[in-house]
């Protein structure tokens, strides 16, 4: 098809149009390819990375619904956030953690990286990366959740 069946397709009727543009006798195409039309960007569906069993009480966050961590998971409720209460669990699902940086906090200094909801993206609290203190060791690889960011789900009858 030749450069000036591509300018003038959209003068002729449609069906004229488009016959020109699909027959098989088509002169070769001479000269550069006409620009693609614009990509629709489909967004991404709300799926989790991991469900946590049905079964057993929970913690989702409270923004997207996304699981967070089993109740069992739970160490300690009397933890302080930046923002008021937080609890602290063995182990989470679905976030994501950011950069290690050293923190002052209540307790001595720490390497914290702050979490995030892989869902929705919301920061949720930190992960204790290394204790500097002896005595604050058994926080290291366990994660802060600050109570207004997370709601109870499944089973807390």
């Amino acid at each position: 098809m030749c450069v000036v069946q591509v300018l003038t397709a959209h003068l002729l009727p449609p069906r004229q149009a488009l016959g020109s543009l699909c027959s098989p006798w088509a002169a070769p195409r001479v000269g550069p390819l006409p620009p693609a039309p614009a990509m629709v960007r489909i967004s991404k569906p709300k799926t989790f990375q991991a469900y946590l069993d049905d079964c057993h009480r929970r913690y989702s966050c409270a923004h997207c619904r996304a699981h967070l961590a089993n109740h069992d998971d739970l160490i300690s409720k009397s933890f302080q956030g930046s923002q008021g209460r937080a609890y602290l669990f063995n182990s989470v699902v679905n976030v994501g953690c950011g950069p290690a940086e050293e923190r002052v906090l209540l307790t001595g200094l720490h390497a914290v990286a702050d979490i995030h909801c892989e869902n929705c993206k919301t920061t949720l609290g930190w992960k204790y990366e290394q204790a500097f203190e002896s005595s604050q060791k058994y926080k290291e690889g366990k994660y802060i959740i600050e109570l207004n960011h997370m709601i109870k789900d499944n089973g807390w009858d």
